[in-house]
């Protein structure tokens, strides 16, 4: 029997396999299908053509907002993070004024989890942003409401498209942010006129009124109808459009219109869920919960469905608004679904952050290898994101050359390299020190590779000031990358010499780890006190490196002539020693760009250590 069900099953799943690859090789000729169909669709129907080409113009319009605004209101919303993990109420409002200000939830969600990943803020911080940006949302609901539905607003949108198209078209001017801003609001309006058209002529080809559905039954599948057309989509703005003109074209019960709502609030969730999957381990969290606290909300409103109504009915009464504006009446239960959602998320912010950590823990990953900690395709489609990300990773990796350094040149913890000096004693053995090689692929190697492909990524549609920005990160990735090279090419040589019959050339080695060590104790020092004169005292280690040089040349002619060192451990013993100088030269020029140049991002110039600078660096 178990043998006939594992024929059958194996069948199955050929039978399964075969289908499938017979859609796949018909996907053009269905697409194609749908293609025309739609077309003969919309030139039969002017209505239903208007409606859609209002949608589209829409979508296009908030297309070019949220473009605009990730130009404009990214910078702002660096500047104001530095504050908001102090106090929740900060981020509440942070969030809440950058959605007024770009009319666009996911487009600030989706700012807050490159942050997130970037390290910039906590999961804590990125729930009040959450909150204040549920909030923000609605006020779009208003706006279309109050004016959307009697305003031409089309007379209005013309000259913003024109305005705006003209700063796009003259990039010198350097509006192009504000002019794809302006075109965006432009092709709105245009949009929200059409589509108020479109749907007043609609009833002369179908009468959606007659789809109207009372009752339990009626309220679950609008909700679901809701949450159905926000994701297809993607705009939460264009689905409450969307109902605001059928109510106030009396094409959708007000009843039916209120369920399509709670389902627009959690279809919102489905950009921010899309554009957490490349994010870190944070972001998801985040995405997640922004899904599970609308969706949980929305449940209630469900089975408290008439009180929740005659509540917002209530409210409308207070605000003397007239009985047949349900247009305006939408815009209050969307504002008010959304400060309930927000009223137990926000006292419960602690309790639902370690709720999300429990629901989605960290992995244990097997692989030893070290990786990048703050890059993903999320921060590197920000360009505030992408600069803090790289310049946080490529300390990582000065961090991670520290430890190579320690273990393979030195001997010792890296730990103890970097602590004050109390008299340790380097030891003497060769044996002591790790292999490089194995060090350099489980920590260097894999990093490395990973912020080179983040800075490929993060380049495209960078301005030039910050593209400037990022070719120096990368290449301080690439100097930290030489120093670890170098030090592969030393340790050879300093096992054999270290272990070798001839004190004076072991000591001459031991010489040159004292130097290194200090040299590391020394950059480590200066990133540590991150002082304001960081590079002249950057320039002060770079001089004593030539002194160095100049006393190594000397002390080796003492010792040629003394007959103390055979010609070929002369010449090593030179060779090495300019190595190391090599070495110590591509760290200072690493830590100049990281921590001596105040316009790269984390470089605040006024003696604050950027957070999570380095561990080791």
């Amino acid at each position: 029997m178990a043998h006939w069900l594992a024929l059958n099953r194996e069948d199955w799943q050929a039978t399964q396999t075969r289908w499938l690859a017979r859609l796949a090789r018909q996907r053009g000729w269905l697409l194609a299908l749908l293609l025309l169909g739609g077309l003969w669709l919309l030139g039969s129907h002017p209505s239903l053509r208007q409606v859609a080409a209002g949608i589209a113009i829409f979508l296009f319009g908030m297309f070019f907002l949220e473009q605009g605004f990730a130009q404009i209101a990214s910078g702002q919303l660096r500047q104001g993070l530095r504050r908001v993990t102090a106090r929740p109420w900060q981020a509440w409002l942070l969030g809440l004024g950058t959605t007024i200000l770009t009319q666009s939830s996911s487009l600030v969600l989706l700012l807050t989890l490159s942050f997130i990943s970037a390290g910039l803020i906590n999961l804590l911080a990125g729930i009040s942003i959450l909150a204040g940006a549920s909030l923000g949302t609605t006020t779009g609901g208003w706006l279309m409401a109050s004016l959307g539905m009697t305003v031409p607003l089309g007379t209005y949108g013309q000259p913003l498209l024109v305005l705006g198209m003209l700063l796009i078209s003259l990039p010198r001017w350097g509006g192009r942010a504000i002019g794809m801003a302006l075109s965006g609001v432009g092709f709105l309006l245009l949009g929200i006129e059409d589509i108020n058209l479109g749907f007043a002529h609609l009833s002369d080809w179908v009468e959606l009124s007659r789809w109207q559905l009372a009752g339990g039954q009626g309220v679950v599948l609008y909700a679901l109808l809701g949450v159905g057309i926000t994701v297809l989509m993607q705009s939460s703005h264009g689905a409450l459009l969307l109902v605001l003109a059928a109510v106030n074209a009396a094409q959708v019960s007000y009843g039916n219109a209120l369920a399509l709502v709670i389902g627009i609030n959690v279809g919102a969730s489905g950009p921010v869920l899309l554009g957490s999957l490349n994010a870190s381990l944070d972001g998801k969290r985040l995405a997640l919960l922004d899904l599970l606290f609308k969706g949980t909300t929305a449940c209630l409103c469900l089975l408290l469905f008439v009180p929740v109504t005659r509540l917002n009915d209530a409210l409308a009464s207070l605000l003397a608004m007239p009985a047949q504006a349900y247009p305006l009446r939408l815009a209050l239960f969307h504002t008010l679904f959304n400060m309930l959602a927000i009223g137990w998320l926000l006292p419960c912010r602690a309790q639902a952050a370690r709720l999300m950590v429990r629901l989605w823990p960290t992995p244990q990953v097997p692989d030893d290898k070290v990786h990048a900690r703050y890059l993903d395709p999320v921060s590197a489609a920000h360009p505030v994101a992408a600069e803090q990300a790289l310049g946080k990773e490529v300390r990582h990796l000065l961090a991670q050359y520290q430890e190579v350094s320690a273990q393979a040149l030195l001997g010792i913890p890296c730990k103890e390299m970097l602590a004050p000096d109390k008299g340790q004693h380097l030891p003497a053995s060769g044996h002591a020190l790790a292999p490089v090689q194995e060090l350099y692929q489980k920590r260097v190697k894999q990093l490395y590779g990973e912020i080179l492909t983040f800075g490929a990524l993060c380049k495209e549609g960078l301005a030039p000031q910050q593209r400037e920005s990022v070719e120096a990160l990368l290449g301080a990735a690439r100097n930290i990358s030489e120093a670890v090279r170098l030090a592969r090419s030393l340790q050879a040589n300093w096992v054999t010499a270290l272990e070798a019959d001839n004190p004076v050339l072991q000591h001459q080695y031991l010489v040159m780890q004292e130097r290194l060590w200090h040299s590391n104790r020394e950059l480590h020092r200066l990133a540590e006190a991150y002082p304001a004169d960081l590079g002249a005292a950057l320039d002060l280690v770079e001089q004593r490196i030539g002194l160095a040089a100049r006393r190594d040349r000397e002390d080796m002619e003492l010792l040629i002539r003394g007959h103390q060192l055979e010609p070929l451990q002369a010449a090593t013993l030179m060779n090495d020693s300019q190595t190391l100088r090599r070495l110590v030269r591509q760290l200072i020029k690493a830590c100049r760009v990281l921590y001596a140049q105040p316009a790269l991002p984390g470089n605040n110039g006024n003696g604050a250590q950027p957070t999570g600078a380095t561990a080791s660096a």
